[in-house]
């Protein structure tokens, strides 16, 4: 397993965002992730023969289908897929599934990593109370013209359209009211939400143990400041090991990925 330190690693910028953020009800994407664990069921049973996601055209299901593999069913190895499979189960509370999606996503869409630790983690962090169309837009535009080498040549229509569907997949998901105005929602992580936290951001950068230089350390949605004092209780229970030297916080996780949610939410 390699750390994402080149840019076919990082992933390709692409507008998947905006076929996932168009989704009526996000909680089909659970739906996804049951039928392709399940033994007598299969994505393209749920998309394409059931039309679970209510889509008129095949055209529109083999969209769907192929973003939502690419999206939250792709995996960087066994013990990624085992984590997925434990976490998706009934024990599980909505909220940190939620969270789950946001991670999952996030490794696996650099477009949705970069938008949720560049503008809207540093927005709700800034006190403001809400986040705007322009503000995804404006971040958009300024990372075209520092990315103009990547040769992407997104026109002004799709752009909007990113915008609008990145809050909208969001406010699907819990981060934001759903209204015309994206006002924020508290987010906490449970302890348990940050432990699995400390998986997927191990899966991003296998060899580096310091979880404070961790490029998802942003999108944990736990201020960094806070970070130390929260995993130190939190590995008093065991579920980790950590040290802090004054400058590296190092994680080792002792919990298999296959077993961390029974030991988590048993």
């Amino acid at each position: 397993m390699d750390d994402f330190n080149n840019t076919t690693e990082l992933g390709v910028y692409d507008t998947a965002i905006n076929v996932i953020g168009g989704l009526k009800d996000i909680t089909v994407i659970f739906k996804a992730i049951d039928s392709h664990f399940s033994q007598s069921d299969s994505l393209k049973g749920l998309v394409n023969q059931r039309n679970e996601f209510n889509l008129r055209t095949e055209k529109s299901r083999a969209r769907i289908e192929r973003e939502v593999r690419k999206g939250f069913l792709q995996f960087k190895n066994e013990d990624h897929q085992d984590l997925i499979q434990g976490i998706f189960s009934d024990r599980v509370p909505l909220q940190d599934k939620q969270l789950v999606l946001v991670w999952q996503f996030a490794l696996n869409n650099r477009l949705f990593r970069e938008i949720t630790s560049g503008i809207f983690v540093k927005t709700y962090y800034s006190g403001r109370a809400s986040i705007s169309k322009d503000d995804i837009t404006a971040y958009l535009k300024e990372f075209l013209l520092q990315n103009e080498l990547q040769k992407i040549s997104w026109s002004e229509n799709t752009i909007n359209t990113l915008s609008t569907k990145y809050l909208n997949l969001m406010s699907k998901l819990g981060f934001l009211s759903p209204g015309r105005v994206k006002s924020f929602n508290h987010i906490r992580p449970s302890s348990e939400a940050l432990v699995l936290f400390l998986y997927f951001a191990k899966l991003c950068s296998p060899r580096a143990n310091n979880i404070m230089i961790n490029k998802l350390l942003s999108i944990s949605f736990v201020p960094s400041e806070d970070m130390q004092e929260r995993l130190k209780k939190l590995s008093m229970k065991g579920f980790f090991n950590m040290n802090f030297n004054g400058v590296a916080l190092n994680i080792e996780l002792t919990q298999s990925y296959k077993g961390v949610c029974d030991v988590l939410y048993n």
